[in-house]
């Protein structure tokens, strides 16, 4: 079941991004991409309320029972912040159904005509089975390594 992120779950959701970050990403970073992660998961837990309640930003987690299996967040109207999914579950489609219901709620902004993510070198297979691809070469800024891509709607 995909459901947003509440406020009370979002610590859970944070975790789990974390914990897969950490796992297959954080491995190609510095430490300075290390901590600017850190330091952009502590503060989404502060904006939360606040961005969420604006829809500045959603955060949707796909459970299974009382387990948050996969995250996915977005920025704005058009941008996917963060798309992660527990290493178990890899290549079961978690990440496509997030990705559904993202798009959907993309897909009611009449204006929006493409989606946006600066994808960490180990997604970019992921994203391009989505249908994004690659709009620039690799890149870095504050020791965080991305890839942007787009997907048109």
């Amino acid at each position: 079941m995909i459901k947003e992120v509440s406020e009370k779950d979002l610590q859970r959701a944070l975790d789990l991004v974390n914990r897969v970050f950490s796992e297959f990403v954080a491995v190609d970073y510095s430490e300075q991409g290390r901590s600017t992660f850190e330091s952009y998961l502590e503060g989404k837990l502060r904006e939360v309320s606040a961005s969420i309640k604006s829809g500045e930003k959603r955060i949707w987690a796909y459970w299974r029972e009382n387990e948050i299996l996969g995250v996915l967040a977005t920025q704005g109207t058009s941008h996917i912040s963060l798309m992660f999914v527990d290493k178990q579950y890899h290549k079961q489609g978690i990440a496509r159904q997030l990705f559904d219901v993202a798009l959907d709620w993309f897909k009611k902004n009449k204006d929006v005509k493409q989606i946006t993510v600066n994808s960490s070198p180990y997604a970019v297979e992921a994203y391009e089975h989505l249908g994004f691809v690659k709009t620039d070469e690799q890149q870095e800024k504050d020791g965080i390594i991305y890839v942007p891509m787009m997907r048109p709607l």
